[in-house]
Parts: C-alpha cells; sequence; structure tokens
C-alpha cells in the first residue's frame, strides 16, 4: 500500500483514500483491489465462453469468480451496513505485527479532507465509516505472507465446510436482459434460510451462488449415518448451466430493483419482468 499517483482511481470522490498526501498522492486501497479485478473479466469470459461445450469443467472458475463477486459487495459504499453486520466480530480487531498495525493506524488516523461530505452523501456517520476502512484492511491484507488474505479464509470456509453444500445457477438468455445493481448484487433468498447471492454476469447473464446447511436440507428419509458419510467427502460445487428461464429473470430483476441503493443499469431500455 504505497502513496501512489490517484489519477483514475477516484470513484464517489476518494472513497478508498484514507490517508491523502496532497493532491496527486494518497494512501489507498488499489492495490489490494486490483489483486482481484484484474481477474474478474477473464473469468466471465472463460466462464461464458465454455457453456455452449457439453462436459466443460468451469468449477475452478466459478469458485474463482465469486471471490471477485463477493470483493464487489465488500467494498461496496452503498453496502456498507451490510458489509459491518456481516464481519461484527472484525471492528474490534487490530493487527499485532508492528509494520501492519502502522498501516491500520493510518487508515483509521490518516488525513481525509473528503470524509465529511462522504459520510453525508452516504449518510453514515465517522465512526462508521472508519469501521468500514478498518474491516477492509483486515479482510483485503495478507498479515501471514502466503497469499491467503482473510477474505479467502472465510469463502473458502464457505465453500469447504463439510456442513454446507453448494450449488451454482449460471442464467443466460438470447433475447432478454439481466439488469446490474449500483450494490452489485442481489439476495434471492431469505438469509435467515441459506446463504445465496445473485451477480450480473453480463447484459445477458447472471450467476446464482447458494451455499445451504447440510442438516436442514437433507431429506429426512436420509439416515444420520448417511448424512455423516456425506460431510466426509470434499466438498464440491455443482455447476447447472440454463438457458432462457424467464420465470427466473423476472425473479430476478426484480429482486435487484427492489434490493438496489437507487438506481439500476440495463443495457436496453425495456426490461424483462419490469414495468418501466
Amino acid at each position: 500500500m504505497d502513496a501512489r499517483k490517484i489519477k483514475g482511481t477516484l470513484w464517489l470522490g476518494d472513497l478508498f483514500s484514507f490517508d491523502v498526501i496532497d493532491d496527486d498522492k494518497r494512501y489507498n486501497f488499489e492495490n489490494l483491489f486490483q489483486q482481484y479485478e484484474n481477474n474478474i473479466e477473464t473469468s466471465t469470459k472463460r466462464i461464458l465462453s465454455s457453456l455452449p461445450v457439453v462436459g466443460e469443467d468451469i468449477k475452478t472458475e466459478t469458485r474463482r469468480l465469486f471471490d471477485y463477486k463477493f470483493l464487489n459487495f465488500v467494498r461496496n459504499p452503498y453496502s456498507i451496513k451490510n458489509v459491518l453486520n456481516t464481519f461484527p466480530r472484525l471492528r474490534k480487531l487490530r493487527p499485532t505485527d508492528p509494520f501492519h498495525l502502522t498501516h491500520f493506524n493510518r487508515v483509521l488516523q490518516g488525513r481525509k479532507p473528503h470524509q465529511q461530505h462522504l459520510c453525508q452523501q452516504l449518510i453514515i456517520s465517522d465512526d462508521v465509516y472508519s469501521d468500514w476502512l478498518s474491516v477492509l484492511f483486515l479482510l483485503l491484507t495478507d498479515f501471514v505472507g502466503n497469499e491467503r488474505s482473510m477474505m479467502k479464509e472465510v469463502t473458502d470456509e464457505m465453500f469447504q465446510n463439510p456442513n454446507h453444500i453448494v450449488f451454482v445457477w449460471i442464467y443466460t438468455y438470447d433475447n432478454e436482459t439481466c439488469l446490474l445493481s449500483d450494490r452489485g448484487y442481489s439476495i434471492p433468498v431469505s438469509p435467515n434460510e441459506h446463504f445465496a447471492m445473485d451477480f450480473n454476469l453480463c447484459s445477458h447473464g447472471f450467476i446464482r451462488y447458494f451455499i445451504g446447511d447440510v442438516n436442514v436440507l437433507t431429506p429426512l428419509c436420509f439416515s444420520k449415518e448417511l448424512v455423516a458419510q456425506f460431510k466426509t467427502v470434499p466438498r464440491s460445487l455443482t455447476v447447472t448451466h440454463i438457458s432462457n428461464d424467464l420465470a427466473a429473470l423476472e425473479q430476478y430483476n426484480q429482486h435487484v430493483v427492489y434490493q438496489c441503493h437507487q438506481k439500476v443499469f440495463n443495457a436496453r431500455r425495456e426490461c424483462y419482468g419490469i414495468e418501466c
């Protein structure tokens, strides 16, 4: 996290800058973000180009894509409160390593002339903004030098937990379009039931990640022994491609509209399932 030229990295007025040195340089999270965002376009294109190929294995790519999409949730300014609620324990953590602690203190105490205006725009307090920046630092920093951030540990636990079963559905459409939320995601089911997130893939497709509790989803006719045996099997993604499912598209587009902050984006004026 070196001080670097800010030209070309501004978004919502220095949102991710935590120590402004002068008009040209500041400390921000761009280096950490680039570890993820540099690959998102490549992964998306690989997934979409592989869908017509019968038997093509895209499990690894869809797993990678989740990390890139989850980062967009974590850093989205319209989801700050959701992020803090998702990681409540991180709000009070501090690095113990002196090197990382120095940078962490810069995150909290650095010069932020933009903070008051940003907090007014986002309708959040100074404390909430600082907490969010600190959670970003803790999630994205590689503390042990093995290229594994805390966020990577979190998402690996989601996918590899023996009590979890993971499904991925990729929906694509020949003639209809999929909305993009200003939050970057939507939730298709009640979060009290299971974990699920929908992400826009392109103008004609979206991807749904569903992580359920084996103990809840397992039919009653399965014995405890069979469930226990299932838990010993290494976790694996089940990826399904579905074409032109209009009922799913209507649900997806409506969720995007209802759950966005203020805006949704579309490739054309008309949108399936939405009355304009």
